[in-house]
């Protein structure tokens, strides 16, 4: 199950993040610790979605700041010195939410899955162990990890 939420996972960032955010991505080529993945990028924002359905789990991604201000300058056509931290959190909970809302359309299942609303997080919180597909994009990195119960 897990390999299908993943391909469903990265088809649907391509899709939102190319639609939506006009950024085309690529993804790395292993899962890595978001420690050693993002080092180089911080500040960053994290937030996390958890789903249930025929299977639960949950979506965590993971942003440079500098990149947010980049996605949210665009998705709100409003200049980075009218942007305050509130924007900032809104788009990187909004592209979870999509990004998370199509990939499981993409997934058969018996039940409709459900959607909590995402959250912001601390990103030092996130467990050293959990490994996260690095997205590419012309600018910077992000990275996302899926988790299922």
């Amino acid at each position: 199950m897990m390999k299908i939420l993943t391909t469903a996972m990265m088809t649907s960032i391509s899709e939102v993040m190319e639609t939506m955010f006009f950024l085309p991505v690529e993804f790395g080529e292993e899962p890595i610790s978001i420690q050693s993945g993002m080092d180089e990028y911080k500040p960053v924002m994290a937030c996390e979605l958890k789903f249930s359905g025929d299977f639960s789990g949950g979506f965590t991604l993971v942003t440079p700041k500098d990149l947010l201000f980049e996605i949210t300058e665009n998705f709100m056509g409003e200049s980075r010195e009218n942007l305050e931290e509130e924007h900032l959190l809104g788009t990187l909970t909004e592209i979870l939410n999509m990004i998370c809302g199509n990939a499981l359309s993409k997934i058969e299942s018996k039940t409709p899955f459900k959607l909590e609303i995402p959250k912001v997080i601390d990103e030092s919180k996130i467990s050293k162990t959990q490994k996260f597909t690095m997205i590419e994009t012309s600018q910077s990195l992000m990275a996302i990890c899926i988790t299922t119960d």
